[in-house]
């Protein structure tokens, strides 16, 4: 290494785009959103996109664990990802699901088809995390657990260990429900960009509102991208 190699941190941050975990309760609009994404591909996990319909955003299903590899490995390796600014999963708690299963198939002893499941869908996401020039939309379930004999509200993924590491590993959580926003009128739709002491919310960029307006371009160019 040369003083030379050095760069400013924001060359990196500019680099890395908007990557975001977004849940909330069923029936909040967390997939017809993708449609606010810039220039988005899309991974669909379930059948049943009725609320997709009309929309011409290429989208890839993949419904078992073989199909997910697939759309992985031509994710990080092709270059026609290049053509994609965003990369939206609807749903990432279902990706955890189905690489479970197929856990399952490979071994009887539950622990360790949590531990296989929580390996193969972290290693997806960290290198969804470490994409350059690219955004995530990443759809998640909501869980309600309990810590401290008070309910939380975070994004669902199956097991112990697959939480936990999920929630350090992006930059921005976000939790869209409708809210009572303080100096606007009634309840609006909004995503959460702040945690609170029942809900897991997260913006490490530092510029969002407590409360934005779920368009996610719109968000990406609030953070400088």
């Amino acid at each position: 290494m040369n003083n030379s190699d050095l760069r400013p941190a924001d060359f990196y941050a500019q680099s890395s785009g908007v990557k975001a975990v977004i849940y909330g309760p069923p029936g909040t609009g967390k997939t017809p959103l993708v449609k606010t994404c810039p220039n988005p591909v899309l991974l669909a996990t379930e059948k049943g996109m009725l609320s997709m319909k009309g929309s011409n955003i290429p989208t890839y299903e993949a419904l078992t664990a073989k199909e997910l590899d697939g759309f992985f490995d031509w994710l990080f390796k092709s270059a026609e990802v290049k053509k994609y600014d965003t990369v939206a999963i609807d749903s990432s708690s279902h990706c955890a699901e189905i690489y479970l299963e197929a856990a399952k198939q490979n071994t009887k002893h539950g622990l360790q088809q949590y531990g296989e499941m929580a390996e193969r869908t972290y290693a997806q996401f960290k290198k969804l995390n470490e994409m350059k020039e690219k955004h995530a939309y990443i759809i998640a379930k909501e869980d309600i657990y309990t810590v401290n004999n008070a309910q939380m509200k975070r994004p669902f993924y199956p097991g112990k260990e697959l939480p936990r590491e999920t929630a350090h590993l992006f930059d921005c959580i976000f939790h869209l429900a409708k809210v009572n926003i303080p100096n606007v009128l009634g309840e609006q739709l909004a995503f959460r960009c702040n945690g609170s002491y029942d809900i897991m919310a997260r913006n490490r960029v530092g510029v969002l509102n407590e409360f934005e307006f779920p368009d996610f371009t719109a968000i990406v160019k609030k953070c400088g991208y």
